[in-house]
């Protein structure tokens, strides 16, 4: 599959048939996700798979966000990746200027779109989820309080295989401009 068509095909997925997704393909996907570039090459990430029954209620109950947004499907999804963000270590004069963790959470985005195309290219399906309690994903699974949970990301095998919906995306027109605004 080109480029053009994993991104066509690549969605949020919000409802997963029961099969497990291995430790051996969750670990391949944090792998291919290491392997996104990263400002200076600091590669500011962590990441916690939660699989285990018991790990997984926790994390489900950190999505508890007064009832903003959640994740109310998240019983059903077989495997999530918490994505952390770590101490960057930037060239020091680049972190002089802009700051240490300046291009940290940038860098994040791009490891979990790097997972999410993986996964996708290997007929999973994923949902990038960015709100939830710091405070009880610190608590429930041993993180340090100076290490934000940036994203979680749902793994498993869709319940429905078909042909992706269509995006709405904004016009190319709207976008984009050459040499000025």
């Amino acid at each position: 599959m080109d480029f053009q068509a994993l991104q066509a095909a690549r969605e949020s997925c919000r409802v997963y048939s029961s099969k497990p997704v291995s430790r051996e393909t969750l670990t391949h996907l944090v792998d291919v996700a290491r392997l996104s570039p990263s400002g200076c090459n600091a590669q500011p990430w962590r990441f916690i798979i939660v699989d285990e029954p018991e790990a997984r209620e926790k994390l489900i109950d950190a999505f508890d966000d007064d009832g903003l947004t959640g994740c109310p499907w998240g019983e059903n999804v077989p495997a999530f990746i918490l994505i952390c963000e770590d101490e960057a270590r930037l060239m020091p004069r680049v972190g002089e200027r802009y700051g240490t963790q300046h291009f940290a959470q940038m860098d994040i985005g791009m490891a979990a779109m790097a997972l999410c195309y993986e996964a996708t290219a290997l007929g999973l399906g994923t949902c990038i989820i960015g709100t939830m309690s710091q405070e009880k994903l610190h608590h429930s699974f041993g993180i340090p309080p100076e290490r934000p949970v940036r994203l979680i990301i749902t793994v498993g095998y869709p319940a429905a295989a078909g042909k992706p919906r269509t995006k709405a995306r904004k016009s190319l027109e709207d976008i984009l401009r050459y040499n000025h605004w």
